[in-house]
């Protein structure tokens, strides 16, 4: 250790003492520096509008425009007119197209942009059905410079957006604003396109379920009142068997049903005649009652069949009462729909009543009695509520039903028209719903061809409402939409620039400058310790007082003066990067702590191989330089490098020293500092190797290299 010191004390007296020694390290220790920081000014803002501004690209258009009728339009101009505000190029008008391509061909302007003749007339050519697309001829030099093709080349792709953002944005405004008219006009509100049509759906098949509905009314009671008359005779029959005096009952209920049946022709409330119908078929029945209860009075006995012909008459009433009952069950308010829920009930009651009189009638004249008094109550009190149900109906339901009569006649053109449906019957029907109780005067077989054709008219009807509905609930319709009730300028803008890129910036760097200083930066901390092997000597000469220097002492009391003017170095190179080119750094002290473990890891490393190889570890340092240059990733990422170089980028000093100086610079990532700072240790670990081991083999061929140089008289 102590001669170690003498070595390098011996050695710094020789320095200091020696005035041209003493500039010769001040230029050693400045001249790393300046490579630096003038790399990193030049690199400062190449990007920025600044600089480009000053790079010159033609632009001349042969644009003749085209008449849009009676408009003249000629986009050409218009893209000219734009650019006249972008002053990220210096943009160099010209009238000529072949100017403004000879100067891309003679270097006055790096690029050209000529608009071609008939771009206007392409623009809009797909309006008359045969495509062609509008083209912007790009010229480019190339051979002026490597980068400025790179920048310019951006202003071809920038134009093309603009175009088509314009393109795309007049399209759009033109068909929203057309769109956004059509929705807010008289038939369609801005609730949909189809809210307004399928409301008028609903409706019109609500009426046409109307119109079945009081087509099967008419049709039922038809066909009730056919199978009354019969039953009556039936039951007439019954009764003349049972005691004498029942014929003149029948007799008097057969005069009431014909009264009945002539009133059908008068009256205009078809459905209260259905109601008076059901009462006239109760009516025989209790009448029938009565006289059986007349007969069990005086000690006769009721038939077999007597029950069969009572539940008979019940269930052709309740047939004419249900047929007649529909329209007040679909149209009727809560105190009718109450009333035909009480009329259900008793008829249900007297179908009970029925079976147990036939059960009766194998017991006992007693119980046959006791049971037909009850059916002749029960039958009263559903008269009684046939009654009130006929009255609710004449003040609710009745002119409710009178109101949808008078509105099927449109209904029935109005869904013919739409669904371009023919039909005679459907005529017919619509003809006479003036005076719709003279339906039951068509008879039943026209009423039901009139039906069906109306189910045939509804089956169609909802299909178109299915398909309505359908598009209705579809999520892209939904969406089309809600656009449609957009501005139409808010809408055109986002079509035509759909995407807003946010951008956030992670380990966020100023400028260029600093971006690029951690490889100008360790570059010249290379550099600086090639200066230093290249002009100071390795090998120690003798020393007064100093003898039998082993390998060791004379390798690190040599090397003590490289690492202090390498030290030097960086600390110039660091001061001069944070407060002459102002570059950004977040951690100021980590930084320089990189930088100086660098220039140590970089100064024992060359030393070591110009200490063992003497020139041709010089030569080596200047080869591992161009390697690193060209493949440490420093100007391009190293991913879009050669294969080789992406294998060499992990055994390049340069790397790890970069990486460290970027944490500094840009923000650190848990402890990629301390990785990257440990990695330099492999090279001080080999600089040692080589230095310590590999120099002592290699004196003896070093000295016959040197031999044989001498004796050129031309090689050092």
């Amino acid at each position: 250790m102590l001669n170690i010191i003498r070595v390098f004390v011996s050695d710094a007296k020789r320095l200091y003492t020696n005035v041209v020694a003493v500039v010769v390290i001040i230029g050693l220790s400045v001249i790393p520096s300046l490579y630096a920081w003038f790399n990193i000014l030049s690199n400062w803002a190449p990007y920025e509008k600044e600089a480009t501004g000053q790079l010159s690209v033609a632009v001349a258009s042969d644009d003749v425009g085209c008449d849009l009728d009676g408009v003249e339009l000629n986009v050409g101009q218009k893209i000219i007119d734009n650019l006249k505000e972008n002053d990220s190029i210096n943009w160099v008008f010209l009238d000529d197209s072949h100017e403004a391509i000879s100067q891309v061909e003679s270097g006055e302007c790096y690029a050209a942009l000529v608009i071609s003749t008939d771009f206007s007339e392409n623009m809009l050519s797909f309006l008359g059905g045969k495509v062609e697309h509008p083209k912007i001829i790009y010229y480019e030099n190339e051979k002026k410079n490597a980068i400025a093709p790179k920048i310019t080349g951006k202003v071809k792709t920038a134009i093309q957006e603009e175009v088509n953002k314009a393109f795309v944005n007049t399209m759009a405004s033109s068909l929203l604003t057309a769109s956004n008219a059509m929705i807010n006009g008289d038939e369609i509100t801005t609730e949909g396109i189809t809210t307004g049509a399928l409301s008028k759906l609903y409706r019109l098949n609500n009426d046409l379920k109307t119109i079945v509905t009081l087509l099967n009314s008419y049709i039922s009671m038809l066909e009730a009142s056919e199978s009354l008359m019969e039953a009556a005779s039936d039951v007439s029959v019954q009764l003349d068997a049972i005691e004498e005096n029942s014929r003149a009952l029948m007799e008097a209920a057969d005069s009431s049903l014909t009264s009945g049946t002539a009133s059908l022709d008068a009256t205009s409330q078809t459905v209260i005649l259905a109601y008076n119908t059901a009462d006239q078929g109760l009516a025989v029945t209790q009448s029938a009652v009565n006289t059986m209860i007349e007969t069990l009075k005086r000690g006769g006995t009721l038939s077999s069949d007597a029950a069969g012909e009572i539940q008979k008459g019940i269930t052709i009433a309740q047939d004419v009462y249900t047929a007649a009952t529909d329209t007040a069950r679909t149209v009727g308010n809560d105190d009718t729909k109450a009333a035909v829920a009480t009329c259900d009930a008793d008829f249900n009651t007297l179908m009970t009543d029925a079976a147990t009189l036939g059960a009766a009638g194998d017991t006992t004249v007693a119980d046959a009695k006791a049971t037909l008094e009850n059916i002749n109550a029960n039958i009263q009190k559903a008269r009684n509520n046939i009654a009130t149900l006929k009255s609710s109906y004449q003040t609710t339901v009745s002119p409710s039903v009178d109101n949808t009569v008078n509105q099927i006649g449109n209904t029935l053109s109005e869904v013919r028209s739409l669904l371009k449906y023919s039909g005679s019957g459907v005529d017919q029907l619509a003809g006479i719903l003036g005076s719709y109780p003279d339906m039951m005067s068509m008879g039943k077989d026209n009423l039901i061809a009139t039906r069906d054709s109306v189910l045939e008219m509804q089956k169609e009807l909802q299909k178109l409402i299915d398909d309505m509905e359908s598009v209705g609930e579809n999520e892209q319709y939904q969406m089309l939409l809600q656009l449609l009730e957009t501005d139409p300028a808010i809408i055109s803008d986002f079509v035509s620039s759909p995407i807003d890129i946010n951008q956030q910036n992670i380990y966020s760097i100023e400028n260029n400058g600093s971006a690029t200083a951690p490889f100008y930066i360790i570059l010249s901390t290379w550099v600086g310790a090639l200066i230093l092997v290249a002009i100071v000597h390795t090998k120690v000469k003798s020393i007064p007082g100093v003898e039998n220097l082993s390998t060791a002492e004379e390798f690190f009391g040599r090397y003590l003066v490289f690492y202090l003017i390498g030290q030097l170095q960086t600390l110039i190179t660091v001061l001069g990067a944070l407060y002459f080119t102002g570059i950004q750094c977040q951690h100021k002290f980590l930084f320089w702590l990189a930088c100086s473990f660098t220039s140590f890891t970089f100064t024992l490393f060359l030393y070591a191989l110009t200490y063992a190889f003497e020139a041709v570890g010089e030569a080596v340092a200047v080869v591992l330089m161009v390697l690193q240059v060209a493949g440490s990733g420093g100007t391009f990422p190293v991913e879009v490098l050669p294969r080789i170089y992406q294998v060499m980028y992990n055994y390049m000093p340069f790397a790890y020293g970069m990486n460290a100086v970027r944490e500094c610079i840009a923000g650190m990532y848990k402890y990629d500092y301390w990785k990257y700072m440990s990695g330099l240790l492999i090279y001080i670990a080999l600089a040692l190797v080589i230095g310590l081991v590999i120099s002592r083999p290699c004196k003896r061929l070093n000295e016959k290299i040197k031999e044989s140089t001498e004796k050129t008289d031309l090689l050092i």
